[in-house]
């Protein structure tokens, strides 16, 4: 009598089941992607803050030239690493994660992220896939703790960083009022 044979009972993770059955995909951005990322940046910051911050602030094409010129250092720079999930050539979100811009109240922060999702891809799995890809980096890159800052009516990312393991830790950033700071403790490979 034959025995039947064992399976690798491992799953995948997102990335690896996201990377063979959909087409979504999520790959190192470039300098080449700085209109994508600055696009989505401020589609996502229109939609995530509608309602809480006034019209003509959203609209600002100042606002827009500065983020766009933020990008453009981020994307320059050998100190941050930006995820850009996309289909078929079209962006659909991007994480961004690196040395932490501000000095961070907890020593043991050695790195920060920030994550944007277009308003119109929400809920598709790939804001999970965005940080699914930043986790596997710090854990290369041997870190154990990262930040992240949330203003505190965005109430759908708060709730999707806690779904990922990020804990609020009570500290605000003093140059910007409402930013909420959430932690979280990066699990070994």
């Amino acid at each position: 009598m034959s025995q039947a044979p064992t399976r690798n009972k491992r799953r995948p993770s997102t990335i690896e089941a996201g990377m063979r059955t959909s087409p979504t995909q999520i790959r190192k951005a470039v300098p080449g992607d700085l209109d994508s990322v600055a696009g989505l940046h401020t589609r996502a910051r229109s939609d995530y803050y509608r309602g809480f911050v006034e019209e003509a602030e959203l609209a600002d094409p100042a606002g827009a030239a500065a983020r766009r010129d933020y990008w453009a250092r981020i994307l320059g720079s050998a100190d941050h690493t930006v995820f850009l999930a996309h289909k078929a050539d079209r962006p659909l979100g991007f994480a961004m994660i690196g040395a932490c811009a501000h000095p961070d109240p907890d020593p043991r922060v050695s790195s920060e992220m920030h994550l944007y999702v277009d308003p119109g891809s929400f809920r598709q799995g790939i804001g999970t896939d965005l940080h699914s890809a930043c986790v596997q980096a710090w854990r290369a890159a041997s870190v154990t703790k990262a930040r992240l800052w949330v203003q505190d009516f965005n109430q759908r990312a708060q709730a999707f960083y806690r779904s990922q393991g990020w804990a609020p830790d009570g500290h605000h950033r003093t140059d910007s009022a409402g930013l909420l700071g959430y932690i979280l403790d990066i699990p070994a490979a």
